[in-house]
C-alpha cells in the first residue's frame, strides 16, 4: 500500500514514516524541501509541495491513501500574522490538497484521506463529556477545525473515505508539547495551570501513529476521530503526574493571568477544558498502547 503523507518531517510524521515502513508500507511525502525530507525518512519518494498551491500530480498518481498532517504549529504567541498562518496553512492547504485530487482521473484516485484535526473542535466545554458527534464550540481554534474537516470532508465527493484525527496533546520525548512542559519542573518550578481543574486530552506518540495507522487499514471507519487517551485528567492531575515521574516539585501554579501576559489568545488553549473521550476508536477496536498517563509519562522520560 503506497502512503502520500504531508507534514512527514514533523513531530508526528517522522514517527509514522518510520511505522509504515516497519508494517510494510510504502510511504512517500509532500514537503517544502523535498531533498531534506528523502535524506531524514525512510520515503520511497518526496515531492515538492507548500500549502499555498495544488500538489503536483504525478504525488497523487498510483497513491492508496494520503495522510494530511501538514499545518503551522499552534504553540507561542497569536499574532495577527500568526492567526493568519496557523489558519491558512490548515484550511487553505485542505483545499488546494483536495483539489488536487480532485483532477486526477477517478480510477487514479486515492481511496482515503486520513485528516488531522485536533481536539480545539470542541472549545472549552467544561465537565461535558466530548464525544465525536458533539458540535463544535467556539473560539479561533474551533473555527479552525471546523473550516478545516469541512474542507476535507469535501473529498468525500471525490469518492475517498475520509477520516478526520482530531488528536488531543500528543506527548513524546523530541517534540510536541511536553518538552516544553519539562523546563520548569526540572527546575523545581513546576505546577498547575491556572486552576488546574481543566480536562486535558492527552494521548502518547505512539498511540496517535497506532491510530492514524488504523485508519489506514480499517476501511469501515470514517468521519471524525478522537484521538486521545481512555484516561481522562484534569490539568492539575496531569501536573502532579508528571512531577511524581520526574522526582520533582509540583506544587507552584502559574495563574492564569500571567498566562495570558506571557501568551496572548494562546493561553486560552492551555486553560479551556477538553474532557474528550476515544468512542469511536475503541468501538472500532483499537487497543491503547498506554491507556494511562502515568506509564506514558514514565516510557517517554526513561
Amino acid at each position: 500500500m503506497k502512503v502520500l503523507i504531508t507534514g512527514a518531517t514533523g513531530f508526528l510524521g517522522r514517527r509514522l514514516c518510520e511505522h509504515l515502513r516497519e508494517q510494510g508500507y510504502r510511504p512517500s511525502a509532500l514537503a517544502r524541501d523535498p531533498e531534506r525530507a528523502l535524506r531524514a525518512l525512510p520515503l520511497e519518494e518526496a515531492h515538492r509541495w507548500s500549502a499555498d498551491r495544488r500538489p503536483p500530480a504525478e504525488a497523487l498518481a498510483g497513491v492508496d491513501a494520503v495522510v494530511h498532517l501538514a499545518g503551522e504549529t499552534i504553540a507561542g504567541r497569536w499574532t495577527p500574522e500568526k492567526k493568519q498562518r496557523i489558519y491558512e496553512s490548515r484550511v487553505r492547504g485542505t483545499r488546494h490538497l483536495v483539489e488536487g485530487l480532485a483532477q486526477l482521473d477517478p480510477q487514479d484516485r486515492p481511496k482515503a484521506l486520513v485528516s488531522a484535526s485536533a481536539v480545539g473542535y470542541y472549545g472549552d466545554r467544561g465537565e461535558e463529556l466530548l464525544t465525536e458527534d458533539v458540535p463544535a464550540g467556539e473560539g479561533f481554534l474551533a473555527e479552525v477545525c471546523r473550516d478545516w474537516e469541512r474542507e476535507a470532508q469535501r473529498a468525500e465527493g471525490l469518492g475517498l473515505r475520509v477520516v478526520l484525527l482530531r488528536f488531543g496533546i500528543v506527548l513524546g520525548r523530541d517534540g510536541g508539547a511536553l518538552p516544553q512542559m519539562l523546563r520548569p519542573f526540572r527546575m523545581g518550578l513546576g505546577g498547575p495551570l491556572g486552576s488546574g481543574r481543566q480536562w486535558w486530552a492527552w494521548v502518547h506518540r505512539d498511540d496517535a501513529v497506532g491510530l492514524i495507522a488504523f485508519a489506514l487499514g480499517n476501511e469501515t471507519l470514517a468521519g471524525a476521530v478522537n484521538v486521545v487517551a481512555p484516561e481522562r485528567v484534569r490539568q492539575k492531575r496531569f501536573a502532579r503526574t508528571l512531577g511524581k515521574v520526574l522526582r520533582r516539585p509540583a506544587w507552584l501554579p502559574v495563574p492564569a493571568w500571567a498566562l495570558r501576559i506571557a501568551l496572548g489568545e494562546f493561553a486560552e488553549t492551555l486553560l479551556a477544558s477538553t474532557r474528550a473521550v476515544p468512542y469511536k476508536a475503541q468501538r472500532a477496536g483499537y487497543r491503547f498502547r498506554f491507556p494511562r498517563l502515568e506509564e506514558a509519562l514514565r516510557e517517554i522520560l526513561r
